[in-house]
């Protein structure tokens, strides 16, 4: 139970990594319509969704993983890399065209009649797309879920992203009010802030980096939760083993 205790916590501590990430997609959403408070549950549960089926791929592939020193670091690093590089995209600093995913034609075409349909539950699927972007949180959650058995994995990564709902939730009420100027290049600065920290961390565990900010403030907080500098295991995975 602690393990998905957990994962509660990494999505609610998290939800503001989520809002910069998944930010700009809300605010196109909410601009095709009038939006009401299900629709950003629905996209919540959408994002939740997937979040549990890569949960379930990566707990069965994990052992497998396990062996492979340096993994998380790896997943870390490349999608810190891949979150800079779509936040300079949205600031048009960077052409877009080279990520596979998004720039499948499907995939963004997908996405297109989502946004355009009018169908009052179309905001789960949109979730269930959006939730395959990688994202430096989604990759700390799955080197949790990379340890746990299928159950637990698949459970914890639903409730992680159950988790990251209120705030998403509560930002898009927001949003819908407030109508900031220039908000999608904010978020896209932001995003950019996220993805750097995150290449950060994968750094560090490979200790070629000194500790990221946010693992300091978590040395701090509670020191015995944080494994050595040379560790390649995620921050909150000794948990579990007591």
């Amino acid at each position: 139970m602690l393990s998905l205790y957990l994962f509660l916590v990494l999505g609610f501590i998290g939800s503001g990594h989520c809002v910069g990430m998944c930010g700009p997609f809300v605010i196109s959403y909410i601009r095709t319509e009038n939006n009401y408070w299900y629709s950003h549950v629905l996209y919540g549960l959408g994002r939740a969704t997937t979040y549990a089926f890569m949960g379930f791929v990566v707990s069965i592939f994990g052992e497998v993983l396990q062996q492979l020193v340096g993994v998380r670091a790896a997943i870390l690093i490349l999608a810190g890399l891949i979150m800079v590089y779509l936040s300079l995209g949205q600031l048009h600093l960077l052409p877009t065209r080279l990520l596979p995913l998004q720039n499948r034609r499907w995939y963004q075409k997908s996405i297109g009649i989502l946004l355009d349909s009018k169908t009052w539950y179309r905001t789960y699927p949109l979730g269930v797309l959006l939730g395959f972007i990688p994202c430096g949180l989604t990759a700390i959650a799955l080197s949790l879920a990379i340890t746990q058995p299928v159950a637990i994995a698949t459970l914890g990564m639903f409730i992680f992203g159950l988790g990251t709902m209120p705030a998403m939730v509560g930002f898009g009420l927001t949003i819908q009010r407030l109508k900031i100027p220039r908000l999608e290049r904010y978020m896209a600065i932001l995003m950019a802030i996220l993805g750097s920290l995150t290449v950060w961390m994968g750094l560090h565990r490979l200790g070629w980096a000194v500790a990221p900010p946010q693992k300091q403030l978590l040395m701090r907080l509670h020191p015995k939760s944080v494994p050595g500098k040379k560790s390649d295991m995620p921050l909150i995975h000794h948990h579990h083993h007591h």
